[in-house]
């Protein structure tokens, strides 16, 4: 093929690697037709083209590197900018390569400011946006670090007069800057950020930096690597140390908390204030400010960094961070929660009937919410000195608050006292008490408006609790925006204040007065508690209830949120012309004008020129299209632009339109692409997004340069022939190929064809041409026999050649989520560059047949104005796979950058290597045998890079690699299309850069007497995502939602009420903005987890805005599967865990304005918050139920004649209340789908919508949902109790996969499966004794805690596997007591639960491997044990209340002692039997040496575990007179005080789990003599008796959970329509069944014989634990007292 001449080739052939580069293809298909667009220019305008003979001359011809600097007059020749550089590399020892990448570095962004501006304003802006403008990080810190001046003081104070001539003497200073001065500073900044590695995240730092060597006077010069070794190494080091220490050679990570360690963020905080830079101190003992500025540098290297750096703000493990961060959340609902209740609940405080009597009263306990106010701000107050280090600044600040904040709660205090104990009717008490109501409220309002940061400080105050500069430079919104932000939270409180109060709180005053006036006295038979238990159950009753009123006051809010959020920002979509109240026809047949008016940048054209600029345009579209294989070659006939020849005139002719275009025309859409296809989807968002506004392009020569920026670390390249051949493993039915073929079916046959089209072009090569670009017909040859075909409809080719297996190959990885599909989608834009230059330039239509000059040149523009870049950290260690497809790639984008860490062993045994940030590109040679390139630049670093997470230490390395002045950053699983990329050119019009300021006018600062400011610079454009992992059944689907929610319908309004932050992908920044402020994202390890956020926070903070854009789409991939959809949702939770522990929450917490606070806080934090809260709901109102049910079944009904009678409950209002709350339950779940619908209703219309939502809930996705709730609570949870929180690997496969059962078990069982296990034991409780048909919800809800897991595993039902899985899942439970070690096993499972608590102790040998540090007593204290402890409380109560009303005598303890002889009878059996089995396997161990017999004993002691458990069990159903209700709430409570006896004997007594599991297995095979580990056996002993009861939970739970899901095996056709459930395939496309050899079928059948009759076995034994015994022993007496009493 590659030998076919280009005029023989059919233009509908798809060429793809490595047969001929991709563009070749437009090459080919567009020349035809532009050589006969030109015959019509030629013809209509030869002048024209005469003229251009020069100029089209001219650019052939030019070959300057930086053409639009390199002309004359540049204001510093390029030569003199080499000097400047290599002079400062000679002064300071900045490394050769630093040198050359930087000046090429600068030279690049100063030759794309010059092609829209003079050189002259180019080398000022540049100047202005690093060192000297008005929003330049360098100007800020200069004016608050070194000048100590605060750009907010007032200007009638002096210090505001002194700002005012400072910024007046700075501006003259930089406006008489020369020229050479102002390179000079560029060049010097330049030069030290490409120098600092790690400390690019501490951006006042390098400010510091470059003040001292800016300073710097004539000194001697230092040989190139001086600066890295001197300056960076020891700030490097000190970095470093602090989270990692060398061992034996190895770096180790230090056992630490982030509040232990002095991170890059305290480390830049250091240089915010002018006296703690005075601080710093040299080591002969001077300090650095008493050495002259020019000789500064030369001591720099001698400063006692490791005596400078402190904790600037303690980041210490703790739920109080949201008390403080968010005080003003807690005030707003606590206090009106407070005037709701105090309102309606004044039966519990007034003492006369007649409430007019104690007016005062009622005025002053209404006025206390003002008083809950102030005491919530003074404990976020006390709070706040936890984390902010103590100073005297800190300390006068935060006493003064909390001194005001005391004295309004002393004279709250006062006025209550007086009126409730001394006068509660008197006018002077009324006067009193409405003074306190109103002066209350106002304080109320005030607290939860004013951010605490500014509370009773003047507005203009110098003096704050952080430097504003940096942490509170927020950017002013527009009026419009700002509005809009307001009138969206009044309209949230609003409706949530309406809605609660009549739907919750006025049907609470009923209930209430139920509980809390229940007068019971009979509670005789309980002798141990007596009548207190009459006392404190409707107490506890009452305040349970009040609980669960206030939290459904928070989780009200958020619905709201959602509802009005999803509102307006619908309505905004709307505004902006984002939906489909447009027709299609109508959309496409304006795209031809909107094409030319709002894509390309010329004007003025006639009517000839226009079309053939959109038809050139829209051609290359869907040709583009038709190479990715999404449309035929008929579709692509009937939508290409044509070239018809005119009869009359031979050299002319015209262009014919598509009747596409043509409204009138009565075709169907089918007719043009495929319905529903991805060639819709495209095409309709192009035309839709054009009919919005968006900034008017510039000309290409204009635009400013780019680098499409994508970290890479193990990410599939391009898919090898055998990952798409061959099954993944044992228990996958599909191989990757076929399960593409399903999901992608007519791109599929477009692929095949065009493969047999080039294989017949290959063997049977034809010498005329078979198309024209007008033709209408197609040569087929339909003499192909159907057999032949096979194998190209099976696999994709039918030679072995590597040009077709490429081809296969290509096609599934364009498919897939690999980075090949990332690099060919974004390379888009170079191709889209092109298209638009060539458009731009009609003089460049070649009429002789040479295109060659013509490519260059278009290249070389390209080239020029957009970069790729890929931070490939792992390339210097990439496997043999991996290399090849990283080759491939750079052989296809030769101008595709990689940067890539080299690390170079050391020479000296012990000493660490060296590290190199290196840049290649596929035009540098290969070195000899090796996939390795020549590198570009090699700039040596002062030690590992990657001292993080992993991902944006990647970034930050390869950063100065970057060209241009802005950043896409992309992640390695997205993807781009033409038709977007040729309205790049828009995006950055958004940053408001495209004109150039007045040289007057570049280095103005704004002044603050005047009342005009320049506006915030614009630090990020976001743009919308498209999902293209959608339809890939019910997980991906649902994924697909969420993702696709956020990326447009949420931003949106984000963006609009300015609490937008940053979200990696695929955000355009402003470079220079964004690397100036300490990089795109941070990198302290754990806590910068989610590490692109605080890049957002960074901007919002410093003075960048956030803007959010619609009118252009890049693809995005998501999980698929379940486990990996759950990774990713666990990585998202415990990076929000950490989130909360960090400054930047604290900075916008307690200093944004009420409103960008409220955004901020419900579209981030408040997203997990309200998660917990859900699920802390469900918990808090099944206890609730449960309190009401023991009553309701222990007490008889009240008389309706009675007013307060003894002893009886009036279960009517409380009953509603209860309906109602579920109601509200259900509503906050059910309230996650709308945002999706309304999405989808805008865009794709009712029906499609309806279907999607249909097709999920069909699916079971409201079961995913709450599961994915949980993930989301436990996730956050764990991370602030425990810590640990690390980036997860995903995995972004295709879900095909069956995953054993025992597996998922233990992989959710303790986030969500232990939850849901107790949950549901609660609610049968509640079910039996407090019926009603709400609890139906709450029984899917809770279930799906349990079961989502095995729902939602492919191929769950076959019988075959299922019996498969029980076989695996007791194996699990037994192995790994004897000779080995095994990672899947229950003892390896239940040891990595517990080292959650104890941790893991460093191996003693090496002393060099990583730890898991033991959990702090005072972060697991409260969720560890005192929850467990209260929770069990709550259980004893009800237990032993009910068991006081029966008749009958329990025994001289009481229903307390009881429950105190059954909780402690399995855990005093498994402790003697353990003892008994230790003795044996001690025996056995001397006297045999069989390697089973650790096997043995550990099954009798897990078997004999169960049998005490049973036997307890039985005998406690007996002891209850097999009453079910006593005996679910007894077992649950042994269960509540047996966890938390489990959980403080682990937290408190245990010490660290062994590094290995050698103590176990000796444990149970007694070989202790010689084990070195004898030390450890009384620690063994105890963890074996924990052991044993959690063997017995995990037995029966495993056991239970299996029976439940066995009733579907049964179902004909199960697997079918569980598979149609999961995979959105139809019945003819579903995956195959499992293809297994005989000896498989065999082993199997035995399988089944064998443990199946065991799995009917136990069930029927569990059966009958519950039926046999009422049966045999029901006639029989209760159980005596004297049985009891022996007890």
């Amino acid at each position: 093929m590659a030998d076919t001449p280009a005029s023989q080739r059919s233009v509908y052939s798809t060429i793809d690697v490595p047969v001929t580069p991709p563009e070749a293809v437009n090459t080919l298909m567009e020349e035809d037709l532009y050589s006969s667009l030109n015959m019509n220019n030629t013809s209509g305008n030869g002048d024209q083209n005469s003229n251009k003979g020069a100029q089209n001359d001219e650019w052939r011809h030019k070959s300057a590197v930086y053409p639009n600097w390199e002309l004359p007059g540049a204001p510093v020749p390029t030569s003199e900018i080499h000097l400047i550089f290599h002079n400062h590399g000679r002064k300071f020892g900045f490394q050769h390569d630093n040198v050359n990448n930087m000046l090429d570095h600068l030279l690049t962004m100063l030759d794309s400011r010059s092609a829209r501006m003079t050189r002259r304003k180019a080398l000022w802006s540049l100047h202005a946006d690093y060192i000297g403008g008005e929003h330049a990080n360098y100007r800020k810190w200069y004016f608050a670090a070194h000048l100590g001046l605060d750009t907010e003081a007032s200007p009638r104070t002096p210090t505001g007069l002194l700002l005012e001539e400072a910024k007046r003497e700075w501006r003259e200073r930089m406006e008489s800057m020369t020229d050479m001065a102002r390179m000079s500073q560029l060049a010097l900044y330049l030069l030290i950020w490409g120098e600092a590695a790690t400390l690019r995240y501490t951006p006042e730092l390098l400010c510091f930096l470059f003040k001292v060597a800016d300073d710097a006077g004539i000194q001697q010069q230092h040989p190139p690597g001086y600066f890295i070794d001197h300056i960076i190494t020891p700030l490097y080091n000190f970095a470093r140390d602090q989270s990692y220490q060398f061992i034996k050679g190895q770096c180790v990570r230090r056992e630490k908390d982030h509040n232990g360690i002095i991170g890059y963020d305290d480390m830049n905080q250091l240089f915010w204030d002018r006296q703690s830079i005075s601080h710093l101190v040299l080591r002969d003992g001077r300090l650095l400010k008493d050495v002259p500025p020019h000789e500064r540098f030369t001591v720099l290297a001698n400063v006692q960094w490791d005596a400078s750096f402190t904790k600037t703000f303690y980041e210490s493990r703790s739920w109080l961070h949201l008390l403080t961060n968010f005080s003003r959340i807690w005030i707003l609902h606590i206090s009106i929660f407070w005037y709701y209740m105090a309102t309606n609940l004044d039966f519990l405080y007034l003492s006369s009937s007649d409430s007019h009597l104690e007016l005062p009263v009622k005025f002053s306990v209404i006025g206390l919410g003002g008083l809950v106010a102030i005491a919530l701000m003074m404990a976020a107050t006390v709070a706040e000195f936890m984390y902010l280090p103590t100073n005297s600044r800190m300390i006068r600040i935060l006493l003064s608050r909390l001194f005001l904040l005391g004295l309004f709660a002393a004279c709250h205090m006062a006025a209550s006292v007086y009126i409730l104990w001394f006068d509660r009717s008197s006018l002077i008490s009324l006067v009193v008490g409405a003074s306190q109501l109103g002066l209350g409220a106002i304080l109320a309002i005030v607290l939860a408006i004013v951010p605490s940061g500014n509370l009773f400080l003047r507005k203009r105050a110098s003096s704050h609790l952080t430097c504003k500069t940096f942490t509170a430079n927020f950017p002013k919104m527009n009026k419009d925006d700002r509005w809009l932000s307001i009138l969206m939270w009044v309209c949230i409180f609003v409706c949530k204040f309406l809605e609660t109060y009549f739907f919750l709180a006025l049907s609470f005053r009923d209930a209430l007065a139920t509980t809390s006036k229940a007068h019971l006295t009979e509670c005789g038979g309980e002798p141990l508690l007596g009548k207190w238990l009459c006392i404190v159950m409707p107490t506890l009753t009452s305040i349970l209830m009040i609980s669960v009123e206030l939290v459904l006051f928070f989780l009200d809010t958020y619905l709201w949120y959602v509802v009005w959020s999803t509102m307006f920002s619908v309505s905004q979509s709307f505004r902006m012309g984002i939906s489909i109240m447009t027709s299609w026809k109508t959309l496409f047949a304006r795209l031809p004008r909107q094409m030319y008016t709002k894509v390309l940048a010329i004007a003025g054209q006639e009517a000839p020129l226009r079309k053939m600029a959109c038809s050139q345009m829209w051609n290359a579209i869907v040709i583009a299209m038709y190479r990715e294989h999404l449309l035929s070659s008929n579709h692509l006939q009937s939508l290409l632009y044509h070239w018809r020849s005119t009869i009359t005139d031979k050299a002319g002719g015209e262009i014919r339109a598509p009747p596409f275009f043509d409204p009138e025309n009565k075709t169907k859409k089918e007719d043009y692409f495929p319905v529903h296809s991805e060639a819709e989807r495209r095409l309709s968002f192009f035309a839709q997004s054009l009919s919005t506004e968006f900034p008017l392009p510039c000309s290409v020569q204009q635009m400013p340069t780019f680098t499409v920026f994508t970290p890479h670390y193990s990410e599939k390249m391009i898919l090898t022939l055998r990952e798409i051949i061959r099954e993944e493993d044992e228990t996958t039915r599909v191989t990757l190929l076929e399960y593409l073929k399903r999901l992608h079916p007519t791109e599929w046959d477009n692929f095949v064809k065009d493969t047999k089209f080039l294989v017949e072009e290959e063997d049977n090569p034809v010498q005329d041409q078979l198309f024209y670009p007008s033709s209408e017909k197609i040569v087929q040859d339909e003499a192909i026999d159907d057999k032949d075909d096979l194998p190209f409809y099976c696999i994709g080719f039918k030679s072995s050649k590597p040009e077709y297996t490429m081809r296969t190959r290509i096609w599934a990885s364009l498919r897939a989520q690999t980075l090949y599909r990332t690099v060919s989608g974004f390379m888009n834009y170079a191709r889209a560059l092109k298209i638009l230059y060539r458009i731009e330039h009609p003089e460049m239509a070649v009429n002789d047949g040479n295109i060659k000059p013509t490519e260059e040149h278009l290249d070389k523009i390209a080239h020029q104005k957009f970069r790729y870049l890929v931070a490939m950290q792992r390339y210097a260690k990439f496997s043999p796979s991996e290399a090849e497809g990283c080759e491939a790639i750079l052989n296809e984008y030769p101008n595709l950058q990689i940067a890539y860490i080299d690390e170079v062993p050391s020479d000296i045994p012990g000493n660490p290597p060296t590290y190199y940030s290196v840049l290649i590109d596929g035009h540098c040679p290969k070195l000899p045998d090796s996939y390795r390139r020549e590198p570009r630049y090699r700039i040596r670093l002062p030690g590992n890079p990657i001292l993080g997470d992993g991902k944006s230490d990647n970034q930050n390395h390869a950063i100065i690699f970057y060209r241009g002045e802005y950043l896409q950053l992309v992640d390695a699983n997205q993807d781009n299309y033409l038709e977007e990329c040729l309205k790049i050119r828009s995006i950055f019009g958004e940053f408001d850069q495209t004109t150039a300021q007045d040289e007057s006018d570049i280095y103005a600062l704004q002044s603050i007497a005047t009342p005009q400011e320049q506006e915030a610079p614009v630090a990020i454009v976001g743009a919308r995502e498209y999902i293209f992992s959608e339809n890939v059944g019910v997980l991906g689907d649902v994924a697909a939602g969420k993702e696709q929610t956020f990326g447009t319908l949420t931003q949106r309004i984000m963006a609009k009420a300015g609490g937008r932050l940053h979200y990696g992908h695929p955000d355009f920044l402003n470079a220079v903005f964004m690397t100036t402020r300490g990089g795109v994202s941070k990198a302290q390890r754990g806590l910068h987890l989610n590490e692109d956020i605080y890049a957002g926070m960074n901007a919002l903070s410093r003075g960048g805005r956030i803007k959010h854009t619609e009118y252009l789409q890049c693809g995005k991939g998501r999980d698929l599967g379940f486990c990996s959809i759950l990774n990713f949702t666990t990585k998202i939770g415990t990076g929000m865990g950490e989130q909360l522990l960090s400054r930047e929450y604290y900075y916008l917490g307690t200093q944004l304005p009420i409103d960008r606070f409220l955004t901020f806080y419900y579209a981030h934090p408040g997203f997990h918050m309200n998660n917990i809260t859900i699920m802390f709901a469900v918990q808090l109102f099944l206890f609730c139920m449960t309190f009401v049910g023991t009553m309701a079944t222990s007490l008889p009904v009240c008389p309706s004649s009675a007013a307060h009678p003894d002893n009886c409950f009036n279960v009517a209002p409380v009953y509603d209340w209860l309906q109602r709350c579920i109601t509200a339950i259900f509503w906050v779940f059910f309230i996650a789908f709308l945002p999706l619908f309304l999405q989808e209703l805008t865009e794709k219309g009712t029906r499609r919508s309806t279907l999607r939502l249909i097709k999920q809930f069909m699916s079971l996705s409201p079961l995913f949902e709450v599961f994915v709730n949980q993930i989301y609570a436990n996730s956050v949870l764990s991370n602030l109790s425990f810590g640990g929180a690390q980036y997860i690997a995903t995995g972004r496969g295709f879900a095909t996969s069956r995953i054993p059962f025992s597996v998922l078990y233990s992989r959710f069982a303790n986030p969500s499966i232990y939850f849901g296990a107790r949950t549901m034991f609660m609610l049968g409780f509640v079910t039996l004794s407090l019926w009603m048909p709400h609890l139906l919800y709450f029984w899917i809800t809770v279930g799906s805690l349990v079961i989502s897991p095995f729902v939602f595993n492919p191929h769950q039902f076959v019988l075959s596997e299922f019996i498969v899985d029980y076989r695996e899942f007791l194996g699990w439970l037994s192995r790994g007591n004897a000779g080995r070690f095994y990672s899947h096993a229950w003892i390896t499972f239940c040891r990595q639960t517990r080292t959650q608590l104890t941790g893991i102790k460093r191996r003693p040998s090496t002393q060099a491997t990583a730890t898991t540090p033991r959990a702090q007593l005072s972060n697991i204290f409260a969720s560890e044990m005192l929850m467990p402890l209260f929770q069990a409380t709550l259980y004893i109560s009800c237990y032993v209340f009910y068991k006081s009303r029966q008749a009958g005598e329990i025994g001289p303890g009481g229903a307390l002692a009881r429950i105190a002889c059954l909780t402690a009878g399995p855990v005093l059996w498994n402790a003697v039997a353990l003892l008994l089995l230790q003795f044996v396997s001690i025996m056995l161990a001397a006297t045999t040496r069989s390697k089973r017999t650790g096997l043995y004993i550990a099954g009798i002691a897990h078997g004999s575990a169960l049998i005490g458990f049973f036997v307890f069990f039985e005998l406690f159903w007996w002891l209850e007179e097999f009453d079910v209700r006593s005996t679910v709430l007894g077992v649950l409570t042994m269960f509540m005080f047996e966890r938390f006896l489990f959980k403080s004997l682990i937290a408190l007594f245990l010490p660290r789990e062994q590094h290995h599991d050698v103590p176990n297995r000796t444990w149970w095979t007694g070989q202790w003599v010689g084990s070195k580990v004898g030390i450890h056996s009384a620690r063994e002993y105890v963890c074996k008796i924990v052991e044993m009861s959690a063997f017995t939970a995990d037995f029966i739970l495993g056991h239970l959970t299996l029976y439940a899901l066995f009733p579907f095996t049964l179902i004909p056709y199960v697997d079918r329509l569980h598979s149609l459930m999961l995979f959105w395939l139809r019945p003819s496309k579903q995956i195959r069944p499992s293809v297994l050899s005989t000896k498989q079928r065999q082993l199997r059948h035995q399988i089944a014989l064998m443990y199946g009759p065991i799995f009917c076995l136990v069930f029927i034994f569990f059966v009958s634990l519950v039926t046999v015994p009422p049966a045999f022993l029901s006639d029989r007496p209760p159980a005596p007292a004297v049985f009891e009493d022996a007890l």
